[in-house]
This record gives C-alpha cells, structure tokens and sequence, in this order.
C-alpha cells in the first residue's frame, strides 16, 4: 500500500513538474509585443486644443483589440514629435511651445524607459535652442541627434554621449522668406540624416528650400540648396529607398515634388498635385512615408480634405487611392515594421485609425479599426 501511494505522489510529482516546465517554455517562447511610442498635445495652443497624456508605449498590431496601453509618461509638455535611440531604451522627445510660453519652454527630453515594464523617467531636459520645437531624429548609430525649430526658423544639432543624454546643441539659422502670408520668415519643420550617405537634410516651410547639410565639430555645414516651387511651403520629405529619388511634401500648395538629387545632379522630375481644388480648398498636407519596396507613397492632407493619398511610383508619380482619414486633422501616418496597416493619427478627433495595407497592390481598406487616445500626433513604431 505504501508502495502504491509512494507511486502516486511520485507521478503527480513528475506531473506538476512538466506543467511548469511547460508553462517556463511557452512563456520563453512568446513573441514580444510590437511597441508603439504615440507622442501628443497636452495643453491647449493656437492651432490645437491639447488633451493628451503626454507620450505613451502601447503593445500595437493589426487589430484594435492588439493595441493595449502599456504605461504613460505626464512630465512633458506637447511632445508632438519623438524618435527612439538605435542604442538604448530612450525616447527622444520635443516639447513643442511658441514664445511666449512660461519657462523653461522648448526643451528637448530625453526619456528612459524599463524594457521590462515599460515605465519611463526623464533622464535630462536641454534647451531646444530655439521655439516650437516641431521635429527630432537620430542618425543610424545614435552617435548624433536633430531638431528642427519651427518659430525660430532653425536647425540644432547635438552630440549623444555614451549612455544616450545630450551634449549642447549647435545652431544653423536658415535666412528669408516666402510669398505666402505664412512664409513671413523661415519655419524649418523637418531635419534627418539619410542613412545612405550621411548628409542631413532640412525642409523649411518659410523659405520654399530643402537644405542639405555636412554633420561636423563645429556643426552642420550648408552643402546645397534644393528650391521647390513658390510659395508651395514644404513641410517633409521621403527618400526612394533604392534610388536617389526624394519626394517632397508641401503643405501649403498640396502637392508632392520628385527630385533626382546627387553630388553631381539637381533635377525636379515631377510635380503632382494632391488637392484637386488648390483655388478654393486648402490641403494643409501633414506627412509622407514610402512604402520599403519603393512602389508606394502614402501622404495625409488635413485643411479641407482629412484624407490620406495613396500613389505609385512608376513609372512615374500617380494617385491611385484616395481615403477618407476617418478622424479630423491627420497630423502624423505610420506604415507598421510588416507594412501589413497604416497607421494615422487624428489630432482632432482623438483617434488612431488602423487601415489594413494590400502589400501586392499598395492599396488601403476603407473601413479602418479605431483606436482610442488623446490629440494624438506623433507614431513611432519600434523595428
């Protein structure tokens, strides 16, 4: 009898064991989550009744029921755009006020986060050299960080010592301005190296100009100048990721320019027009990001439209979709790490839309999922 109760508690033993082993095992082996970092507005300004919480770190995917709020950070103000650092669990973030905010105003935060928990803590907060920071990016190795001022009408770069804080920024002043009412001054609005040959290239709305720039000790060093049509404003750009073909988005004209930009070449190969109507609405173009295989573009207008434009590239520049945003003022857009959806952020409406992306045809699903968060503006998603 002791023999067979002996037995027993040996095979329940043995038992309990492979269940835990089992459990150890499938929890190994469990995918991570794909992490969106989603930055926002957090106070009322002039063009945007701030709501948000500041930036957070979701679990994201496909699917509505994918996207689970993972933790926030509240101690910044409007980080209406941020980048990731390729070295360390840091999030680079502006805290974008105009000149007459309170101090400290227009700083840049950098902000740490637990790989493992995900909570977040400022590590440092500098001085965006400038007002309305409105755009940040890293090179490739996280050696060198941007900025593009908006108000100030300038560019900072800064040096990103071994664990991941700022040293001082260096600033370039861009000059002049444009013949639309709003290009009373420069208003630079995006800077980012291209990882293909190292230049930093800036867009600045005020002066109609795409500045590309030599990184250096004593900082960014003017090369060339790429001027697009008067009084178009442009805002972003997206490079061809095989070609040496950009693609620049301008807000205020509503179109899209393709130009073959190389050492010895400066050529504009086309202009598209994006708003159908540019005498009577206002397009208010917002962003732009090409497809990895180089086939497709993918641009969001706000002003009279909230739409999102889909084109091809070849043979040359061509609207194939046009898609309703879903949501009010579609500041930011984000192709997934798959490019299986479309990501974009609807300041207004307090919404991201998930729009399910055809790869063979680059085309968008007209009946996006809805995620739920505050005067959204910025996505990142973490490759």
């Amino acid at each position: 009898m002791k023999k067979i109760v002996s037995q027993n508690l040996l095979l329940i033993f043995i038992l309990m064991c492979t269940a835990c082993q089992s459990e150890k095992t499938e929890k190994m082996t469990e995918p991570s989550p794909t992490l969106a970092f989603i930055g926002t507005y957090t106070q009322k300004e002039g063009h945007v009744d701030g709501k948000g919480a500041g930036v957070s770190i979701y679990a994201s995917g496909a699917k509505k029921s994918d996207w689970k709020l993972l933790q926030s950070f509240s101690d910044i103000i409007n980080p209406s755009y941020i980048c990731l650092s390729p070295k360390h669990p840091i999030i680079y973030a502006v805290s974008e006020q105009g000149p007459n905010a309170p101090e400290p105003k227009s700083v840049i935060k950098v902000i740490q986060y637990n790989p493992e928990n995900y909570t977040m803590k400022a590590i440092q907060t500098i001085s965006a050299h400038g007002d309305a920071p409105c755009y940040i990016s890293t090179d490739t190795e996280g050696k060198t960080l941007f900025i593009a001022n908006y108000v100030s009408g300038n560019v900072i770069r800064y040096n990103i010592s071994a664990d991941g804080t700022l040293e001082s920024g260096l600033a370039s002043q861009h000059n002049g301005q444009g013949p639309d009412p709003r290009q009373e001054a420069p208003h630079a609005h995006y800077v980012k190296p291209r990882a293909k040959d190292g230049f930093i290239y800036a867009v600045d709305l005020g002066i109609d100009q795409v500045i590309k720039y030599q990184n250096s000790e004593s900082g960014l060093q003017a090369l060339d100048t790429l001027i697009v049509e008067p009084a178009s404003g442009p805002r972003h750009l997206s490079w061809h990721p095989h070609r040496d073909l950009v693609y620049i988005l301008n807000e205020l004209s509503g179109s899209i320019e393709a130009w073959e930009w190389t050492a010895d070449k400066k050529e504009r190969k086309q202009s598209i027009a994006l708003n159908p109507e540019p005498e009577h609405k206002f397009a208010g173009a917002a962003d732009i990001h090409t497809s990895k295989d180089g086939q497709y573009i993918y641009a969001s207008l706000r002003g009279d439209f909230d739409e999102v434009i889909v084109l091809k590239t070849e043979p040359e520049l061509s609207i194939i979709q046009r898609v309703p945003a879903g949501g009010a003022v579609p500041r930011n857009i984000a192709l997934s790490p798959q490019e299986d959806y479309l990501a974009v952020a609807s300041q207004n409406d307090d919404v991201i839309h998930l729009f399910p992306r055809n790869a063979n045809t680059g085309l968008l699903d007209s009946s996006p999922e809805r995620v739920k968060v505050k005067t959204p503006v910025c996505i990142v998603f973490k490759e």
